[in-house]
């Protein structure tokens, strides 16, 4: 009996110890010979949308059934088998959440195996809600009517979903894989000043059955013209308009570009336009010839209401030989002014066409002293700006200027204004500083003395990179400076052009372009903000003139009319700011 009990108790432990080392290689076997369920790397469970899918080896065709149970075996889910391989099934509906699975195999005698685990989880609306958009670097309509998107980094992002409205009212859908870094929406309607799109980004995760979606986004497409834009903000946005001759080959008179495009930017981006003339067609007896200009105002007149003309006077540079090396008396020169004003007022009716004179150009040197000018000939006025210290760069002020203002005032009731460069470079550490001291000295004056000044003209010829000279903040404080005298600030001559090393024009690049178009979009938004409420550009397309900044590139369109990332670094700080 007691051997017989010790062979009894031998083949037990034996049976015991083979079924332990059959667990820790997760293998599952009753007898040593079946095989009911068997751990491998096609063993897993996959997350899906408030399900999941298992994914297990069946190595015996003994097996016939197969149970899931989970929830602490409170749920159970059965699976006929027949054969051999790997197999799956799909547990549904769950609650979102993580999950432990126990897999028991049985024979057709019911003989069942040790269970086999799996964890999981089960995703929802709550991970979904996790999910973000893929984001948009930039986001532009071209001349076409195509939206064009380029997409920052997709991440573990599927594709983009888009829906949109073409120019057809047909809502269109477009689906785009990760791998895209741009999307086109041809033909979308446009809006008069914008339109909305719509798109969510999809995403597969890792181990996982079903896709998931961020939550859909409505994404603003600018598609106003910057005529249209800037009108809704009550801002005036103009340009220089050439007539079309001698260096500015395009024009709105003679206009031998593509299909008058020139024209046609010209009518539907700006809501005023600037005409302008060189005084040195002027004649001592009159007759002087202005009828380039005149073209000009009268086309403005008719296309926009408003018209700006730049200059009447200023420097020697402007103004004819025969007055600038001939000999008077400040007498004759106050007559000869005097005509000057009357000519320019009178014809063409000038004095009831143009809202916006120009009426004294680049008077100061850099370093704040008064230009020499054949107009000081005419005398010089004691300073009444009452500043002191290094405030007052100038004891005297040329005669001419009062009086210039003056006689214009006597036939028309236009804004005046007074113009130049850098003079709003109000930073000690500028070379225009003391431009800037010389001009405020000189606007301050002209307001105590009664002169009729309404405006001042920062002319803004800006180089790429460069941006404000102490930044926007004392921009702004300039601005106001100026304002709290009691007159307009405009900006008038806008362009942003490349840089020049020892004489030589940097080269075009991709960066520049991106560059120029933030410096435009910064330079638009902080002018607004400031109140300045006239902003000029100085033309309508890069090389248009060949004796200004040719081969700078610094305007909105290049050479062949082609919209430059500038353009719409413009039109987005037109969309933005705020009335």
């Amino acid at each position: 009996m007691n051997k017989h009990l010790t062979q009894i108790s031998c083949a037990l432990l034996l049976v015991m110890t083979f079924l332990s080392a059959c667990k820790e290689h997760d293998l599952f076997e009753l007898d040593g010979k079946r095989e009911y369920i068997q751990g491998s790397a096609s063993s897993s469970v996959l997350s899906g949308r408030n399900r999941v899918k298992i994914n297990f080896a069946v190595p015996n065709s003994a097996v016939k059934l197969v149970k899931i149970y989970w929830n602490n075996r409170q749920n159970v889910k059965e699976v006929q088998v027949t054969g051999t391989g790997n197999l799956s099934t799909i547990i549904s509906p769950l609650t979102e959440g993580s999950y432990n699975f126990e897999l028991i195999g049985y024979d057709a005698a019911g003989n069942a195996s040790v269970p086999y685990k799996l964890s999981g989880a089960a995703l929802g609306a709550s991970f979904e809600a996790t999910l973000s958009n893929r984001g948009i670097k930039d986001l532009y309509y071209d001349e076409n009517g195509t939206a064009v998107i380029s997409w920052e980094a997709a991440g573990q992002a599927l594709e983009m979903q888009l829906n949109y409205t073409d120019q057809s009212d047909v809502l269109r859908k477009v689906v785009r894989p990760s791998t895209a870094d741009t999307t086109q929406l041809v033909k979308l309607k446009p809006g008069e000043l914008s339109v909305n799109i719509s798109y969510k980004t999809a995403y597969l995760p890792t181990n996982c059955i079903d896709t998931f979606y961020a939550a859909p986004k409505e994404q603003t497409v600018i598609t106003g013209s910057l005529k249209a834009l800037a009108s809704a903000k009550d801002l005036s946005f103009g340009s220089l308009i050439s007539y079309g001759n001698f260096a500015a080959t395009h024009g709105v008179i003679n206009d031998p570009s593509p299909n008058g495009i020139y024209k046609n930017i010209c009518q539907n981006m700006f809501n005023f336009g600037q005409a302008a003339w060189g005084p040195s067609r002027w004649k001592r007896e009159g007759g002087s010839d202005f009828n380039d200009a005149n073209a000009v105002i009268n086309w403005s007149k008719t296309n926009y209401g408003k018209v700006f003309l730049h200059l009447i006077a200023g420097r020697d540079a402007y103004m004819p030989t025969w007055f600038t090396t001939g000999t008077f008396t400040p007498t004759e020169m106050d007559v000869m002014l005097k005509n000057l004003v009357t000519e320019v007022m009178t014809t063409n009716d000038n004095k009831t066409k143009v809202d916006y004179w120009n009426v004294a150009n680049e008077l100061f040197d850099t370093n704040g002293l008064y230009e020499t000018m054949k107009w000081n000939d005419m005398g010089w006025e004691d300073d009444a700006s009452g500043l002191t210290g290094a405030d007052k760069v100038n004891t005297k002020h040329p005669v001419f200027i009062g009086k210039l203002f003056q006689y214009a005032r006597q036939y028309t009731n236009a804004m005046l204004e007074l113009r130049d460069y850098n003079f709003e470079f109000n930073t000690s550490a500028s070379p225009y500083y003391h431009k800037h001291k010389a001009f405020y000295q000189l606007v301050k004056h002209m307001k105590v003395k009664g002169y009729p000044i309404d405006a001042v003209g920062i002319q803004a010829h800006y180089t790429i990179g460069v941006g404000f000279a102490g930044g926007n903040d004392l921009f702004k404080q300039t601005v106001k400076k100026f304002t709290d005298l009691g007159v307009k600030v405009y900006i008038t001559e806008l362009d942003i052009a490349l840089p020049k090393v020892n004489n030589v024009i940097t080269p075009w690049t991709a960066a520049l372009a991106d560059q120029q178009k933030n410096d435009y979009y910064n330079l638009i938004k902080t002018a607004y903000d400031a109140g300045i409420r006239l902003i000029s550009i100085w033309g309508a397309r890069d090389n248009n003139d060949a004796s200004w900044k040719f081969g700078q590139s610094p305007l909105l369109y290049d050479e062949n009319y082609k919209r430059k990332p500038a353009y719409y670094g413009v039109q987005k700080a037109l969309f933005e700011i705020k009335k």
